[in-house]
C-alpha cells in the first residue's frame, strides 16, 4: 500500500532478533486506561513521549452538547467516537463506535449531549483545504483470516483508511480489527512506524518489550518504532480494537515478526 513516498515493506522473518531499541524500556505511555480520566479539558497521553513519527498529539476529550472539534491547517486527525453521538460536518449523524479523518476543519465533529472522543493529531508537512471524511466500526464488514504476525487463531480486520486516503504522508492506516477467542497477534516490531491501540470491547493480554499485562475496554497502548509487541486473547469474547499507525514521511517502514504468538505469556511477565 505504498503512497505518498511512503515505502512499505513487510517481513516474516524467521528467528529475526529485533534492533537494540526492542529491549529498552518502554516510554511512558505503555498503557492507559480511559475510564480513569475525567477529561473535561484536552488530557494529552502523550505528552511525556517524544515521537519519531509526525505524532503532535493523542487527545481524550469529553464533550458536551454542542461542543465541536477537528484539526488546524497544519495537522490531519482522527477523531475516534467513542462514546456518544453528534453530526459532521456534512451534516451526517455518527454514533459511537465510529471515527472522522479531517484536515483544517474547526468543527470536523459536532456532539449532540455528552460524548467522548480520543484525537489522534498528525503534523501535516504542507497545508491543505479542508475535508472531512468518516466511517463507522462495524464488525459485519470484516474480513476473518488466519492471525497474523506469527500469531495463533483467527483475526478480522478493515482498513478504514489507507495511505492514499489520507490528505499527509504521515498516516499509514487506521484499522478496524477483532481477536477470536483463544487468538493472538503476534509478537512482532516495527520500523519506522509508531501505532496506537485502542480496545473498544472484550480483553486481552497485551505484551510490550519485556513486559505483559491486561488490556480491556478504554484500553490505549503505544507501540515505539523498534519495540516488540503483541496481542493474545485467551478468553471466549472477542476481543475488538482499533489500530492507529503512524510512520516517519519519506522512511521505509517495516514489519517483522518474532517467531512467537504470546500464548506462553501470562500479565507479569517481564
Amino acid at each position: 500500500m505504498p503512497s505518498k513516498g511512503a515505502t512499505v515493506l513487510y517481513h516474516a522473518a524467521s528467528g529475526a532478533v529485533a534492533p537494540a531499541s526492542f529491549a529498552a524500556d518502554p516510554p511512558p505511555l505503555v498503557h492507559t486506561q480511559l475510564d480513569q480520566i475525567q477529561a473535561s479539558v484536552a488530557t494529552d497521553l502523550l505528552q511525556n513521549i517524544e515521537a519519531q513519527t509526525p505524532w503532535t498529539g493523542l487527545q481524550l476529550v469529553d464533550l458536551v452538547d454542542g461542543q465541536a472539534i477537528g484539526a488546524t491547517s497544519s495537522e490531519e486527525v482522527t477523531l475516534l467516537l467513542l462514546q456518544g453521538q453528534g453530526v459532521t460536518a456534512t451534516g451526517d449523524g455518527l454514533q459511537a463506535p465510529a471515527a472522522v479523518v479531517t484536515v483544517a476543519d474547526s468543527r470536523a465533529f459536532t456532539s449532540a449531549g455528552a460524548a467522548r472522543v480520543l484525537s489522534a493529531r498528525v503534523e501535516m508537512q504542507n497545508e491543505s483545504a479542508a475535508a472531512t471524511h468518516y466511517d463507522r466500526f462495524d464488525a459485519q464488514q470484516l474480513t476473518w483470516r488466519d492471525s497474523i504476525h506469527g500469531g495463533s487463531g483467527r483475526i478480522a480486520t478493515r482498513h478504514l483508511w489507507r495511505p492514499e486516503d489520507f490528505a499527509g504522508d504521515g498516516w499509514v492506516f487506521v484499522d478496524h480489527a477483532i481477536l477470536g477467542e483463544d487468538s493472538s497477534l503476534g509478537h512482532h516490531y516495527h520500523g519506522a512506524l509508531e501505532e496506537a491501540f485502542v480496545v473498544l470491547k472484550g480483553k486481552g493480554w497485551m505484551t510490550m518489550g519485556d513486559s505483559t499485562f491486561e488490556v480491556g475496554p478504554g484500553s490505549v497502548t503505544f507501540q515505539p518504532v523498534g519495540v516488540g509487541h503483541g496481542l493474545y486473547n485467551p478468553f471466549e469474547e472477542e476481543l475488538d480494537f482499533v489500530r492507529l499507525a503512524v510512520g516517519i514521511p519519506g522512511e521505509t517502514f517495516t514489519t517483522i515478526d518474532l517467531d512467537s504468538d504470546l500464548r506462553d505469556r501470562r500479565p507479569g511477565d517481564g
